[in-house]
This record gives C-alpha cells, structure tokens and sequence, in this order.
C-alpha cells in the first residue's frame, strides 16, 4: 500500500500550502537579511564620510597652526636678533665708557663722609656745569655706567617682550 495514497487531497493541499508559506518565509528572510546588510553598509557609508571630512577638518586646523607656528617663531627669531644686536651695541657702548673712565681718580679713603663735596663754582641744571659727571670719580663713573648699560639693557628686553606678545596676540586673535 501506497502511504501518499491514504491521505486526502484537502491534507495534501494543506502541506503545499504550509510548504509554500515556508518558503515565502525563508524569501522574505533572506530579502530582510540583504536590507539590514544595505542599511549597514548605508550607515558604514556615512558614518566613514563623516569621519573623513571631521578628519580634514582636523588636519586643516592643524596646518593652520603650524603655519601660525612658524610665523610666531620667525618674528621671535627676528625679534631675539634685533635684542642680540641691540645687547651687543650696549656692551660695546659700555665698553667704550669703561675705557674713557680708566683715567679718573679714586675716591680718596681719607674722607670722613662718604659723598664728595661739589668743588665746582656752576649751578646745578642743564645751564649750569655742576652735573655733567666730569668730576665723578672712577669707581662713581663706572658704577653709573654700569647701571645705564643694565637699564639700556632692561628697556630693549621689554620692547622685545611687548613686540612678541603683540604677535602672539595678534595670531590668537585673528581667524
């Protein structure tokens, strides 16, 4: 005896159905899988877009900045040259004074009092002869032009400071 046979034709309808419905399903499962896997992608898509243009945009700033960079370090290196310069002139400016007060007198030990008096028959003022520094003693003098040679000195410093800072600003502040 034939097993198909024995069952009924509604039976047999019933499991091509079932059978066909189980296929319909297995189709839309694979069509589904394919458009996660199209959605995925999609979404890789624009997800590695975006990381590319927020990565140029990075490497942009960062150009921009070591341009900002370079030109900040070449008007400090301009700026240390023309303090380098300015140094040098002082020194030999000193120099010059040291060598001119190498004939003056010592302030004689003997005195009782520490300040030389003023000998000189002018008044004091820019009329007057009394405050020229012709009569200063030799140790007076290059104290004096010691402490002119430190503020020349001091003053082209603060000019370099404020002539870098005012770059730093000025690049800081523009876009």
């Amino acid at each position: 005896m034939n097993p198909f046979t024995l069952l009924s034709p509604t039976l047999w309808r019933a499991i091509a159905i079932a059978a066909a419905l189980a296929g319909l399903a297995w189709a839309y499962h694979l069509w589904a899988d394919h458009q996660r896997d199209i959605g995925r992608d999609e979404v890789r898509a624009e997800w590695q877009a975006e990381r590319l243009e927020t990565a140029k945009q990075t490497l942009r700033l960062i150009e921009t900045n070591t341009r900002k960079s370079f030109d900040l370090q070449a008007a400090a290196d301009k700026e240390r040259k023309a303090l380098n310069a300015k140094l040098h002139s002082v020194d030999l400016e000193y120099a010059e004074s040291l060598q001119r007060l190498r004939n003056r007198p010592e302030r004689p030990t003997t005195s009782n009092t520490d300040v030389p008096t003023n000998t000189s028959p002018g008044r004091s003022g820019p009329e007057g002869g009394s405050c020229t520094g012709a009569g200063l003693y030799g140790g007076d003098g290059r104290f004096l032009a010691g402490f002119a040679a430190d503020a020349k000195r001091l003053q082209a410093a603060l000019r370099t400071c404020r002539a870098e800072q005012r770059a730093a600003q000025e690049t800081v502040n523009t876009k």
